[in-house]
């Protein structure tokens, strides 16, 4: 994606066309590789809200130009795109609802950071129709119900269709036996009449709470497991979550030195669970594309083909004092062919198309060209 991305922006100032019209027109409704359609998009709207938040338009394409003080300054753009990874086996997860009213839904995958847990107790409870607070979610034990783990941005989509499956299960199954219960005052009603808010199942003016029904029964608790099998084959829809990255960078002519003041992302990730975990991954990404584009490298020697480097000291990472002002959008798409919830993941296209709006901007700065990363001072001076 670095190499095409500044392919295309080097394409837009050969043709005299701005780097986000040139992709906007360019933009394939069907997949390159397959020509199946996409589930879903939102580029279009990710390359215009992006450049909107931006500032895009004030722009004056003439790379050398902008000056603040002894800094030359520029503005670049990149698309981005990462494809939907699908598991090879069936997800699972297991839930349970206590008289008491308060559930609990399993499932062996870690987290390690990512929110996993927290927003698998949201899917868990909008299934139950109960509140979150009731709901806790267990993972990060192999006895658990088998699942996949929360990488190569699979994670949300794979373990949330497991676990609303799960929920979903348990929640048809107390519906069913509350329809079925003689002295339930839902008794012989239509369960796709049934609606349940807050542990309370309701149609029309008749309504019977979870607790009640297992009361009555004298059970201390209801559980349901649920599976849920990826599509498999070539299918129907090619699966790609895309974006679009804006950033502005200041260069020292003099030092041939790179800051990046801001950056601004787009990106369509079918359904958001939690914005706020999402926009930290997504952030997150960005920052891990500030690397690529400006710090992080292993050198190989020329003539012995070994490592370089000597320790890992000598592989620079960005630190507190590299990060710029990161502006994350979220282009909701509703997509029904990835997994039941339309999710995609957000883990890795936050840093796809960073380190290229990077080095385009640059070029914006400077006039220079670099078709290599990590964009060093000697590639300037």
């Amino acid at each position: 994606m670095f190499a095409l991305e500044c392919a295309m922006d080097e394409l837009a100032q050969e043709l005299g066309l701005d780097p986000v019209e040139l992709r906007l027109r360019n933009h394939a409704d069907v997949s390159p590789v397959s020509g199946l359609p996409w589930s879903s998009s939102g580029f279009e709207e990710c390359c215009r809200r992006g450049a909107e938040r931006f500032g895009w338009a004030d722009r004056d394409p003439r790379p050398g130009l902008r000056r603040e003080g002894n800094r030359l300054i520029g503005t670049g753009m990149a698309a981005a795109c990462y494809p939907v990874a699908l598991p090879g086996a069936p997800q699972r997860a297991r839930a349970r609802l206590y008289a008491d009213g308060t559930a609990v839904v399993q499932a062996a995958t870690p987290d390690f950071g990512t929110g996993v847990a927290t927003v698998m107790t949201q899917v868990a409870a909008d299934a139950l129709g109960i509140p979150a607070d009731r709901c806790r979610f267990e993972n990060g034990d192999s006895d658990l119900p088998s699942i996949a783990t929360a990488a190569g941005s699979a994670g949300a989509g794979m373990i949330s269709a497991a676990v609303h499956s799960a929920a979903t299960a348990l929640r048809n199954q107390l519906v069913h036996r509350a329809v079925l219960d003689a002295h339930s005052p839902l008794h012989g009603v239509d369960p796709g009449e049934v609606v349940v808010r807050d542990g309370v199942m309701t149609a029309g003016s008749a309504s019977d709470s979870y607790t009640d029904l297992l009361h009555r029964a004298s059970q201390p608790d209801a559980e349901a497991s649920g599976t849920w099998s990826p599509p498999h084959g070539d299918g129907e829809f090619a699966m790609m979550t895309f974006g679009a990255q804006f950033a502005e960078v200041a260069v020292d002519p003099g030092l041939g030195l790179v800051r990046v003041r801001r950056m601004t992302g787009a990106f369509a990730p079918g359904r958001v669970l939690n914005p706020k975990t999402a926009r930290g991954q997504l952030m997150s990404g960005m920052l891990w594309g500030l690397g690529q584009a400006l710090l992080e490298a292993n050198h190989m020697h020329p003539r012995t083909g070994q490592w370089a480097n000597t320790s890992l000291g000598d592989y620079l990472v960005a630190v507190n004092a590299d990060a710029p002002d990161v502006d994350v959008e979220l282009v909701e798409v509703e997509d029904d062919v990835v997994n039941p919830l339309g999710v995609k993941g957000v883990g890795e296209i936050g840093q796809v198309g960073a380190g290229a709006a990077i080095a385009n901007a640059v070029h914006h700065a400077t006039g220079r060209r670099v078709r290599k990363i990590p964009i060093t001072v000697e590639d300037l001076l």
